[in-house]
């Protein structure tokens, strides 16, 4: 998965340090090319994966 995912053009290392607050720009990886600009709320961490929580406005 993190091999999927760049960021600036650059592959993410895994376990990257996720900050919480502003900032974010999650963009889609596959079909139309979108980005949405969100907020780190919450991670949470369930054995070898990282769940991450954004809210993303409407």
């Amino acid at each position: 998965m993190a091999g999927e995912i760049s960021i600036k053009g650059k592959k993410a290392p895994k376990g990257e340090k996720m900050t919480k607050g502003t900032g974010w720009r999650l963009a889609a990886t596959t079909g139309r090319k979108r980005v949405f600009v969100a907020t780190l709320l919450h991670t949470i961490n369930m054995g070898s994966k990282r769940i991450a929580i954004f809210s993303v406005p409407k």
